[in-house]
């Protein structure tokens, strides 16, 4: 299931609307929310359920936002001491509550190289078992700072990454911020499609601006990420009312409503049909590739039709694209059996909804002989 447009995280649900499910999914809906986050575990132990009573406050605001059509994911905060356990609750969770995501949240206890086979176990467990259901990874925004986080471990078993952009004691440069973590997780594999998560709260007595979190979202759309989310709910209401009013009445849709020249160039290489490919070229079209560069549709074709025939029986997959005016960049991979196989970053230049160049780039991972 694919996530698009605006998201609210929701940490301890009591406080957010005092728990009231017709109250959260009416202003959930007012806000032209897409998706929900709301916390269902912690640890080994389920959350926002009543300690004293088993009373679920997450179960009927998950019902009454779905009866919206508004996505609801779960989300976990993961220690990694007790993997087995941890990823035990969290899909017994996911599945009794019937969410449509989930969201692992690993910070400061996943710090250490050591803890890299407990990310690994983690993960593998929850996607045994919970099949097709995306899952998303939400920590640090800067990879580069933290080095020993095991981000491979997580994000091979992941479908997004919702890095949080917070410029904490920082000001002015929020979508500089959000630019920087893109551009670091793309260095990075596996690269994920990322869908940021803005701050609209208040810690230690700083407070983002009102032109800070509109850039941030207004950056999210010129790269064309799919979606935004904030961080929280319950404490923007209370605390930054205003702010909650600002990502209400920003428009956060796609910038494209149809098929672009990435997604039908992927697609057409997915079907095997070499021809298909050829169609999105014109006929003068030049190809540059790291050892030589040819021109024409003729030219092209062997090219095509050598990737084909290598990878004729694995899958074609758009994992990230970004365009500016008729300028598209995008990152794609061929996998098999879960398995990556190639991996492709390609530019186009495009005129009159046609190639008329492209720079690729391949790389086979070091496991792939």
């Amino acid at each position: 299931m694919s996530l698009t447009g605006k998201g609210y995280y929701i940490w301890i649900a009591k406080q957010c609307e005092k728990g009231d499910p017709d109250r959260i999914a009416a202003l959930a809906r007012e806000a032209n929310l897409s998706h929900v986050l709301i916390k269902i575990a912690d640890g080994t132990f389920p959350y926002n359920v009543d300690l004293d009573n088993g009373f679920d406050y997450a179960r009927p605001i998950v019902k009454r936002l779905q009866s919206y059509n508004i996505q609801v994911w779960g989300w976990q905060y993961v220690y990694g001491d007790h993997p087995d356990q941890e990823a035990e609750i969290a899909i017994a969770r996911s599945l009794e509550l019937g969410v449509n995501g989930f969201v692992v949240n690993a910070e400061s206890h996943y710090k250490s190289i050591s803890k890299a086979p407990a990310a690994s176990r983690y993960m593998n467990i929850m996607r045994s078992n919970l099949g097709s259901m995306p899952i998303a990874l939400s920590s640090y925004r800067y990879p580069s700072y933290h080095t020993q986080f095991p981000w491979q471990n997580f994000l091979d078993r992941c479908d997004y990454n919702m890095p949080q952009i917070y410029w904490i004691q920082s000001h002015n440069n929020a979508g500089q911020q959000l630019q920087r973590s893109v551009n670091e997780f793309m260095n990075m594999r596996p690269f994920r499609p990322i869908i940021p998560t803005g701050p609209t709260f208040k810690e230690h007595g700083w407070v983002p601006y009102e032109s800070e979190v509109l850039e941030f979202m207004q950056t999210a759309k010129q790269l064309n990420l799919p979606a935004v989310n904030f961080w929280y709910w319950e404490g923007c209401r209370r605390d930054l009312p205003h702010l909650w009013n600002l990502v209400r009445d920003f428009q956060y849709t796609s910038t494209t409503t149809q098929a672009n020249l990435p997604d039908q160039y992927i697609q057409a290489l997915d079907s095997k049909n070499v021809d298909q490919v050829l169609d999105l070229y014109a006929d003068n079209a030049v190809h540059i590739r790291a050892l030589n560069a040819v021109q024409g549709k003729s030219e092209i074709r062997a090219w095509i039709a050598s990737l084909i025939n290598e990878y004729r029986d694995s899958t074609f997959s758009l994992i990230w694209e970004s365009h500016n005016d008729n300028i598209f960049s995008f990152q794609w991979e061929v996998t098999k059996d879960s398995q990556i196989q190639l991996q492709g970053s390609d530019t186009f230049g495009t005129k009159n909804n046609q190639i008329i160049y492209q720079y690729s780039f391949l790389k086979q991972p070091e496991s792939v002989s």
